[in-house]
């Protein structure tokens, strides 16, 4: 399943062919913005006009392969209606929607509560899961896995090639991602990767040890980087700043990978941000709006006009939602730019793009700001919101809130960061989350690993993406539940 998640109609959630059908509006949509101005006001309700949740569908109480307890979490992604969590012992536990088999388990079943991810090759009831995982991510519908042998595997929808397996087959349980220029049925994989990346999105990428980038999936708007717009079920590397297709030069020295729904970024060198893809809500950061950058280009520094004269630098790591972009500096500050109607940019303003970084406001502030958020440690980002990690282990949140997802336990957009509230508060919440090792951003949900490596979420739960064994948004975090059950053996990877 699919979604191209449009910012002045979101009412839609666009499924599968319906979501490539979108494409050709995505230009049309936003250059109504550009003339219009902002016609997404918040209605009464908090929510963007037009929006509404994907309605709920039944749910398996009682999830099957459950484990015995859910065990120490040491990493956690979400996505649109799911969510991951790695567990220590190098298994994936998955729960929420699973109709294009995104949790992993071999069924189209949806879960309240966590199921195991299977072992590649398997079939349900699966005998064998999937372990010797380091590090996990989640797309729009589809999930990912960095194995310890540094190879990738990927399962869930695949109609655009997200899976990387050569193919256009949906997934239930993980399939390998073929290497660069293999052909279903692969014969080689990829293989020497140091970090995965994806997002509200149908595109992936993967950071490689020798610091080369590649992709593969969706691509109708450059989002893979490699000079054009034709998608692929196997990974492509990812051009350098300035080339043009077919590219002899590829992109190099990346440290850190970011996916956004029709766009990606990448820290290279020493601590350049840059960008490429979808730009119509100036998300690539370049000082334009131009629509699409199939190749990379350099992010500008706070301030600038284009064409840009300084770029953004001592960039840490990167994080994007929809049609937003963020960037941790090492000073612990943060710049954001990119669509900014509901507030995600966290400048204190609701201007439409931010077509250059600006600073994020401090706790507190109203627009004009005149103190910055500083202290974090980590960010994240998707759909229409974003979050920051202090170092305290504190929690901040700001942009869209129509689910509660920025758990401070109302359903009020925020301009500015707001305080993530501690489990069972009730507003205005007097204790708040702290000492969290990690954060997620899922399309209207979000988790946080705490300092016992359990798991809380808040926010959409239409799909029983939080865990709790219900499907009622949770405006203030709540515990992830594991069923009781007798515990199954593990296998390996395949």
């Amino acid at each position: 399943m699919g979604k191209f998640c449009l910012p002045e109609d979101m009412s839609a959630v666009m499924i599968g062919g319906a979501r490539r059908a979108a494409v050709t509006s995505v230009l049309v949509v936003l250059t109504l913005v550009a003339v219009v101005g902002d016609a997404s006001v918040s209605g009464a309700n908090g929510k963007p006009a037009g929006l509404t949740a994907a309605p709920a569908v039944a749910q398996r109480l009682v999830a099957r392969q459950a484990p015995a307890e859910l065990g120490a979490v040491t990493a956690i992604a979400a996505g649109y209606g799911h969510s991951l969590a790695l567990r220590s012992d190098g298994t994936v536990l998955a729960w929420g929607r699973n109709s294009e088999g995104q949790l992993g388990d071999g069924t189209l079943d949806p879960s309240l509560t966590p199921v195991r991810v299977c072992a590649v090759g398997q079939v349900a009831p699966c005998t064998r899961f999937l372990t010797g995982v380091i590090a996990i991510a989640a797309g729009f519908v589809h999930s990912v896995a960095l194995l310890r042998d540094r190879t990738v595997v990927a399962w869930g929808q695949n109609v655009t090639g997200q899976l990387g397996d050569g193919t256009s087959t949906d997934r239930s349980v993980p399939v390998r991602v073929c290497a660069v220029g293999e052909v279903a049925p692969c014969s080689q994989f990829l293989s020497g990767v140091r970090a995965i990346a994806s997002g509200d999105s149908d595109h992936n990428l993967a950071l490689l040890v020798d610091g080369a980038v590649v992709a593969w999936g969706f691509n109708a708007f450059g989002q893979l980087g490699d000079g054009g717009y034709a998608g692929s079920p196997v990974p492509v590397r990812v051009c350098a700043v300035g080339e043009s297709a077919p590219c002899g030069r590829f992109l190099s020295g990346a440290r850190s990978i970011a996916v956004g729904e029709g766009h990606s970024l990448a820290v290279v060198g020493t601590g350049h941000a840059v960008a490429w893809g979808f730009n119509g809500a100036g998300e690539v950061g370049d000082g334009t709006s131009d629509n699409f950058r199939p190749i990379p280009v350099r992010v500008c520094a706070v301030g600038e006009t284009a064409p840009c004269d300084r770029f953004l630098n001592g960039v840490s790591a990167l994080a994007a939602g929809a049609f937003h972009s963020m960037a941790l500096l090492g000073s612990g500050s943060v710049v954001s730019w990119g669509y900014n109607v509901e507030g995600q940019i966290g400048d204190g303003t609701r201007d439409n793009h931010r077509l250059v970084p600006v600073r994020v406001c401090a706790e507190g502030q109203v627009a004009p700001c005149d103190r910055f958020l500083y202290g974090v440690r980590h960010i994240a980002a998707n759909g229409f919101h974003s979050l920051a990690q202090l170092s305290s282990g504190g929690v901040l949140a700001w942009g869209y809130n129509g689910y509660g997802q920025l758990g401070d336990g109302t359903r009020v957009n925020r301009l500015t960061p707001v305080r993530v509230c501690a489990v069972g508060e009730v507003a205005p919440c007097g204790r708040f989350l702290y000492l969290i090792r990690a954060i997620a951003a899922g399309i209207d949900h979000n988790l946080a690993l705490q300092p016992n490596y359990t798991v809380v979420d808040w926010g959409l739960n239409n799909h029983g993406q939080l865990g709790d064994g219900t499907t009622s948004d949770r405006s203030v975090p709540v515990q992830v539940l594991a069923l009781q059950g007798p515990a199954k053996s593990s296998g390996d990877a395949g």
